[in-house]
């Protein structure tokens, strides 16, 4: 459940330019912005993404590389806050397992300086009743919003921590190889938009004190005959509404938005 939350926003970048939204959409009529909406616009292009309008919702489904669903997410922005000058998005994401009657809910959030987007992947870990003994720490992620198409963008790297039981792991991840590959139309169940095509690879470096040599030397076998690439379609005014990932070139899975409302 977590990699789509994660994955679902924060792996891209965007650009300001124009939606081209035919699809299944519930809206409101216009209304007076409010002093938080006027700071976070007046920082940039926060509140052009689905992710920085309070009381929005989003509806995405997950595939595996046959095209069976294999679960369905559900998005709600709780409120976006002005704090220290930046807007920050709280956010109630729930997964449902295809077969499964019962969504499991995180909460988490964004925060958008007008120019970059951050996120702490480690919010998604820590209000899980489950893992009240586990402590969960993460270095912020930023993201570029103003993108250009053949645009090559810098490398990211984050730290996240965990603590269960005395027992604690380090994981490292890098976001590689990150290039905004072309401007294209593309289309979900959702309607139709104008985005960005941007891919990365992914390299992911794990320390479990304890692990012998042996376990180590077989971990790093593994991760290094793996290369994941995703790849992301982002809608400038909206958000990330498709994205593939692939094992060593061949399809592993697919996300995309299949409805919203404002």
């Amino acid at each position: 459940m977590k990699k789509y939350f994660f994955l679902s926003f924060v792996l891209a970048a965007c650009s300001n330019s124009e939606n081209n939204n035919t699809g299944n959409t519930l809206t409101e009529p216009d209304k007076p912005a409010t002093e938080v909406e006027k700071k976070a616009s007046s920082s940039g292009a926060c509140n052009q993404l689905i992710f920085f309008q309070p009381g929005a919702e989003v509806e995405a489904k997950s595939y595996n590389a046959s095209g069976e669903e294999v679960s369905s997410q559900h998005t709600k922005i709780l409120d976006v806050k002005n704090e220290d000058g930046m807007a920050v998005a709280y956010v109630e994401g729930s997964d449902l397992q295809s077969g499964s009657d019962k969504p499991k809910v995180v909460n988490y959030s964004y925060k958008c300086d007008g120019n970059k987007i951050y996120f702490d992947v480690a919010s998604m870990f820590r209000d899980a009743e489950k893992q009240k003994d586990a402590t969960f720490e993460s270095s912020l992620i930023e993201y570029p919003i103003d993108v250009k198409e053949g645009e090559s963008l810098p490398d990211a790297t984050g730290v996240m921590k965990a603590e269960k039981n005395g027992k604690k792991m380090e994981m490292k991840y890098h976001f590689i190889n990150r290039k905004v590959e072309a401007k294209e139309d593309v289309t979900t169940p959702a309607g139709t938009w104008n985005c960005y095509k941007i891919s990365h690879d992914t390299k992911v470096e794990m320390d479990i004190p304890g692990m012998n040599e042996q376990a180590k030397k077989m971990m790093e076998a593994m991760q290094g005959g793996m290369k994941t690439t995703t790849i992301t379609w982002m809608a400038p005014d909206f958000g990330i509404v498709k994205m593939e990932m692939y094992m060593n070139g061949k399809l592993a899975s697919r996300n995309e938005v299949v409805s919203f409302k404002k």
